[in-house]
């Protein structure tokens, strides 16, 4: 029979001795999302060769340069989301609902000839201050699975092999949270009874389950926080043919997530992880871009986003409950990080169709080079990141999104709007979390990205001196949930991963007014 013992162990240190971030965090990051005005949401994006709007600005800076008045506007969202899962045919579901706003620009437009009859040279000279949610973050989702012969504690076994019990065991001049070669996984196993050492002579842990014991799993995930720029940007009109332009981009990054992974034994007893985790930071960057009008209906369009280097910090920690060999719970200290992540390079070439006035068609090639982003530490350092910047460029993809957009005028002032865009898979079929000896983090899950399509739609009235859009966007994200990296155990242990869809249906309403 169980002992039954309440174990409480609070440590208030702030511990800064390991690197915690990992891969995904920095995908997580840096990945990028189609938001904005309702007009760009509602064409899906599509606009990169089209310009004269304010969501078209962040895409490529030359599209300021086709604006001919100046402008003020604000766009508002709604999020209703929706994500199921499906684990070993278990089936689980949850949803959110959020309100925020999702762009602020003012465009200054500024002519700069100085006679009707000049149409050759600098025309105009625009400049803009804009605010753009890049990514919304917020999400819930919930996971259930059904028996399973692969368990997280087998994986945390593995992990410990080669420490010892001393390694592990609090004393009172030594404590394990502070060594920077324990990772706090087999802290966490060790205090929990989820593992023993199977073999002193090799240092060999093995889960505390009996041969072929079989668990039931269950994940929930709450994520919270945004990306936000603020972007100052200049454009010229050369000759209404062509249109150069650049901004300067600062990005403000928060991001909160309390996960829950709970194993339900065969034989009796339990264990409930809960890890929290806060990332916060800024960064910096440039795009610039072009706009060509080679005849009167088509419009050719190229930018440049480069890499921008976030300085971020992040902070985590670990609850678990355990019905083990005793029954108690234990919570860990805070550990504290700050380092830097460098974004991918994104290139976007964009053509649009004019159609005698009364509707166009534009599509977009928009490629990103996530395998050539980059951990180190604050000072700019990567050789402690060599293996995750190796993990990043083998795992990750260059992901390619394309976006297909149109526009139709039934009067001139009412407009109907459409469009579709799909994003690739951002990681490789055989990526993996790997957590390395010095982490202080105990959040093992990971999300394999498959793909992301956008389904859009609006609506648009304009006047002389002001317009209202409205749209409409149904974006299905198409994921892999693994709960830990089970391809260090053996074959029999693999884990099967659970299918996650996340639904977000965005309504989006923008008002400007021209002057």
């Amino acid at each position: 029979m169980k002992r039954t013992i309440i174990i409480i162990t609070v440590l208030a240190i702030n511990c800064g001795l390991a690197f915690s971030q990992t891969i995904f965090d920095a995908l997580k990051i840096a990945e990028t999302d189609i938001n904005g005005t309702a007009r760009y949401t509602s064409m899906a994006g599509a606009f990169g060769a089209l310009g004269g709007d304010p969501s078209a600005i962040k895409d490529n800076p030359a599209g300021l340069g086709v604006y001919r008045k100046s402008e003020l506007s604000a766009t508002g969202d709604i999020l209703m989301q929706t994500s199921a899962s499906t684990w070993n045919t278990q089936k689980a579901s949850d949803n959110l609902y959020n309100v925020g706003t999702n762009n602020f620009t003012l465009v200054f437009a500024s002519p700069t000839w100085r006679s009707e009859s000049q149409l050759n040279g600098l025309l105009s000279s625009n400049f803009s201050f804009s605010y753009n949610k890049l990514k919304n973050f917020n999400r819930n989702i919930n996971i259930r699975g059904k028996e399973s012969g692969s368990s997280m504690t087998d994986y945390f076994a593995q992990f410990t092999t080669g420490l010892t019990e001393n390694d592990l065991r609090q004393v009172d001049d030594y404590e394990p949270f502070d060594n920077g070669k324990v990772p706090w996984m087999s802290i966490l196993a060790y205090d929990s009874f989820l593992m023993y050492e199977s073999s002193e002579s090799n240092i060999v842990w093995g889960s505390l389950l009996g041969k072929d014991e079989k668990v039931t799993p269950s994940y929930s995930l709450s994520e919270q926080g945004k990306v936000d720029e603020y972007s100052l940007a200049w454009s010229g009109n050369f000759s209404n043919k062509v249109f150069l332009g650049a901004s300067l981009n600062f990005q403000s990054i928060y991001y909160k997530s309390v996960s829950q992974y709970n194993e339900v034994f065969e034989k009796g007893g339990n264990m409930n992880l809960v890890n929290n985790l806060t990332m916060k930071g800024a960064g910096f960057n440039f795009n610039i871009g072009a706009i060509v009008i080679p005849v009167d209906f088509i419009r050719l369009g190229l930018s440049l986003h480069t890499p921008m280097t976030y300085t971020l910090s992040s902070s985590n920690n670990f609850k678990v409950n355990y019905d083990t060999e005793k029954i108690g719970y234990l919570n860990s200290p805070y550990g504290n990080t700050d380092f830097k992540i460098q974004s991918p390079l994104q290139m976007n070439v964009s053509t649009a169709f004019i159609i005698e006035r009364k509707g166009l068609i534009s599509a977009e090639y928009v490629l990103t080079n996530y395998n050539g982003m980059k951990l180190s530490d604050i000072e700019g350092n990567s050789q402690d990141y060599e293996e995750d910047n190796t993990d990043m460029n083998n795992m990750f993809n260059n992901a390619r999104t394309i976006k297909i957009g149109g526009e139709y005028k039934v009067s001139d002032n009412l407009s109907l709007r459409a469009g579709f865009a799909n994003t690739s898979s951002k990681t490789r079929t055989d990526a993996t979390k790997n957590m390395f000896p010095s982490t202080i983090r105990t959040d093992t899950e990971y999300f394999l990205h498959n793909s992301t399509n956008y389904f859009t739609g609006g609506i648009g009235y304009r006047e002389s001196g002001w317009y209202i859009d409205f749209g409409v966007m149904r974006r299905i994200n198409n994921e892999d949930y693994m709960a830990y990296n089970s391809s260090i155990l053996s074959e029999n242990l693999a884990l099967t991963p659970a299918n996650v869809i996340t639904k977000n249906n965005n309504l989006v309403l923008t008002f400007g007014l021209r002057f």
